[in-house]
């Protein structure tokens, strides 16, 4: 399929009308062209000449285990098969990435982020800003991506690339307390404090999400106001992040 964004006036009046259309997203009837014909917006989706596999994503239930290995499966699809068609900046667009929720995933954004109620945090999950926290964690798809982007180990000589994947994803809470942190997006840093985190997680036989938590917030934040960690490497960064970690066990 050609890769869809929504046209930046089709996005500004969608998220616009989010009261208006809430309901709508539970249908299973098809909508958004009638909203759109009655907003006067015929060409609401724009297709690039960039072309990806069709791909499905995975949703198996809501516990724990079953959302860290859905998201690890759904990590590879999204991430896998959209390498090298689309740039960091590419994904930085909230018009690409709520296109992709509204269009082709919508059952799936359904699914793995209803809440017990059976609602969906439709402004968060559906939409997306060029903040990083929306990117790297709220928007449904957009997240999947960048979680690839920055683990993925293209560049080790490894037999899995994908094992820095399945640390981020061993548990919900490290993907949140590491995304959370103001250098989330240098995949250099990412990649060291997951190295790191693998070889504790090898060591203690558990995630270790609260030691993880620990060097994320207080040890690499206090660190960076001192060191700037742009000028050190990931094999540098694994080796402090490490240190700090197995004090703590």
């Amino acid at each position: 399929m050609n890769i869809k964004h929504f046209s930046r006036e089709a996005y500004k009046h969608l998220k616009q009308d989010l009261i208006i259309n809430r309901e709508k997203y539970y249908s299973d009837d098809e909508w958004l062209r009638d909203y759109f014909d009655s907003v006067g917006i015929s060409d609401y989706v724009l297709e690039s000449s960039v072309t990806v596999p069709n791909i499905g994503l995975v949703y198996s239930g809501d516990s724990d285990a079953e959302k860290n290995a859905d998201d690890l499966q759904n990590i590879k699809n999204v991430y896998g098969n959209y390498k090298g068609k689309i740039t960091p900046a590419d994904a930085s667009d909230p018009l690409l990435w709520s296109a992709l929720c509204h269009i082709d995933f919508k059952d799936y954004v359904l699914k793995r982020w209803k809440k017990d109620d059976g609602t969906v945090r439709i402004e968060e999950r559906f939409f997306a800003s060029g903040a990083r926290n929306s990117l790297l964690y709220y928007n449904a798809l957009s997240r999947l991506w960048w979680s690839g982007y920055l683990t993925y180990e293209e560049e080790k000589e490894r037999t899995n690339p994908w094992i820095l994947t399945k640390t981020l994803m061993s548990a919900q809470q490290i993907q949140k307390d590491l995304f959370d942190q103001p250098f989330s997006m240098n995949r250099t840093v990412v990649k060291g404090l997951l190295r790191a985190l693998d070889r504790i997680q090898e060591r203690t036989g558990n995630s270790a999400t609260t030691i993880f938590r620990e060097c994320c917030d207080s040890f690499m934040n206090h660190y960076g106001a001192v060191t700037i960690l742009d000028f050190l490497s990931a094999d540098e960064i694994e080796v402090i992040a490490y240190s700090f970690m197995k004090q703590m066990l």
